[in-house]
């Protein structure tokens, strides 16, 4: 009777210890899979370039998904989403160079932060990018300000390989002290302002490099522009705004010749802040300032 009850219970001992066994490696399986689709999903870097327009004008947002790594090539057919403020996301499919591009309208003037984000992609993960969108009106005049106008002077020169930013633990430019301040009294009645990412493009290769050293710095919110390298890639720049009918551009704040050549031919109020303790050859109808205290009350006399 013994035996015959051990025979009877083995049997039912047996199937519990291949279930078991059988639920652990379906776990493992799941699992792996979910490591392997993760892994499968390509690491993208997103970005978003400012926007200008006029209340009640529709804007042309455009943004661009890339893989992060060397080269940086485009990645298409990703579906994208832009989001104003409250309003209802629109979508967006990147091309094949990971370009894709948004019509948004504002009715109210005002400067608004735009976030654009993959929307529930299988193939990318990246995260979002925030730009600006200025919806500004005509007749408040604009003041252009370049970068390197904002920046104490490095006397170590920085250069970096081009297509790379800023790499981890690097120190980027000291904004000068008073310089945020001085700019906002000027932005808070009088004007507009464009900051312009051109002169230093080693220093600030990538637009979201220089967005965040304007606002951890407090600067004023403006718009950011870019422009190739040189007089022509600054001249471009002016003569597309102008095109868009933003010919209220009155001033020009930099630090080079060059720009004071390109802005006076434009026809442009422009105002140098040297370099260094040297006053900086420039056109007669440029004027060269200290500080940007004297600036400030220099434009607002």
């Amino acid at each position: 009777m013994v035996l015959a009850r051990r025979t009877l219970r083995s049997p039912s001992r047996v199937p519990g210890r291949f279930l078991t066994a059988g639920l652990l490696a379906l776990a493992c399986w799941w699992s792996v899979l979910g490591q392997a689709d993760a892994a499968e999903k390509a690491q993208g870097h997103l970005s978003v370039r400012d926007a200008l327009t006029a209340p009640g004008k529709p804007a042309r947002i455009e943004a661009k998904l890339v893989r992060r790594g060397l080269g940086q090539p485009g990645l298409g057919g990703e579906p994208l989403e832009l989001l104003v403020g409250g309003n209802k996301p629109v979508l967006a499919m990147t091309g094949g160079d990971g370009q894709a591009f948004f019509d948004a309208t504002c009715r109210m003037r005002g400067t608004y932060v735009v976030t654009v984000r993959v929307a529930g992609s299988p193939r990318v993960d990246s995260p979002d990018a925030t730009g600006t969108l200025a919806c500004w009106e005509r007749r408040r005049p604009i003041l252009l300000v370049d970068l390197a106008a904002l920046a104490e002077e490095s006397k170590t020169p920085f250069a970096m390989p081009p297509g790379l930013s800023l790499p981890v633990g690097s120190a980027a430019p000291e904004p000068i002290t008073e310089a945020a301040a001085e700019l906002k009294r000027l932005t808070d009645y009088f004007y507009n302002v464009i900051y312009l990412s051109w002169s230093q493009p080693a220093v600030w290769p990538r637009e979201s490099d220089a967005r965040t050293w304007l606002q951890q710095a407090q600067f004023p919110t403006g718009l950011l522009a870019t422009a190739t390298p040189g007089q022509a890639g600054l001249s471009a720049l002016l003569d597309r705004l102008k095109a868009e009918g933003w010919d209220n551009v009155k001033v020009g704040i930099g630090r080079t010749r060059e720009f004071a050549e390109t802005l006076v031919a434009h026809r442009i109020d422009t105002v140098i802040l040297p370099a260094g303790s040297r006053d900086e050859e420039v056109p007669k109808k440029a004027q060269i300032m200290k500080n940007w205290m004297e600036i400030r009350k220099k434009l607002r006399s």
